[in-house]
């Protein structure tokens, strides 16, 4: 570390112990209103269905095609791959059926289906996970009710579109870990990690002011 370097870390400690109420101050003042808005935004609960993947299934291994992908020997008659469940139920016709089955055009006040597809897109998420065997179907909403009868319904669309879609004659494509239940706590907003989110950047701008005006 240089001479000059040293004097601005020393400055710096310097500001921040004359300074230290004003910025603590304007620090918690940003806290208390990060607080204040996330009582008043829309609560959003997330609902959770848990599925054993069609290859742990099988008994066979998981780890063995790390993405699900279809194997080389794979036919109509063999059930179908995580991976393929997983686009099934992330396609256009798929959402589709979701979006009418909850007329969700009207809960997301969306002007045509379109955008509903997308807002719906962004509020479900389908993970695989290899090393524990899973699918986990995960729908967010406004109302818990509806976030865990979305997610279950996708549960129910995988049968209804290997049907339409004519993908295998295997009757028995998944099996069910866990159904989703209407969740009891809300997944945001995070109260405490906004209020601790905007105090770091308040100290950082009124630092940082402090600092700057003083070196001009």
């Amino acid at each position: 570390m240089n001479k000059e370097e040293y004097i601005s870390l020393k400055e710096l400690w310097r500001i921040l112990l004359i300074k230290k109420w004003q910025i603590i101050s304007v620090s918690l003042g940003a806290a208390i209103i990060a607080m204040v808005v996330s009582l008043f935004l829309p609560k959003t609960y997330t609902a959770e269905a848990v599925l054993l993947m069609p290859e742990a299934a099988s008994g066979s291994s998981a780890l063995s095609s790390p993405l699900g992908l279809l194997s080389p020997r794979f036919t109509s008659q063999q059930g179908l791959s995580s991976q393929v469940i997983k686009t099934v139920l992330e396609s256009k016709k798929c959402l589709e059926k979701v979006v009418r089955k909850f007329n969700l055009n009207k809960v997301y006040h969306s002007k045509n289906t379109e955008d509903t597809i997308d807002l719906l897109r962004q509020r479900t998420k389908i993970g695989i996970f290899n090393l524990t065997g899973e699918i986990r179907i995960q729908v967010k909403d406004r109302s818990p009710k509806r976030a865990a009868e979305i997610c279950n319904y996708y549960i129910s669309m995988i049968d209804t579109m290997n049907t339409l879609l004519k993908l295998t004659s295997d009757k028995s494509l998944i099996k069910v870990l866990d159904y989703a239940s209407p969740p009891r706590k809300k997944s945001s907003p995070k109260i405490k990690i906004n209020m601790i989110i905007a105090f770091l950047v308040a100290f950082f701008i009124i630092t940082s002011y402090y600092v700057f005006s003083k070196n001009d």
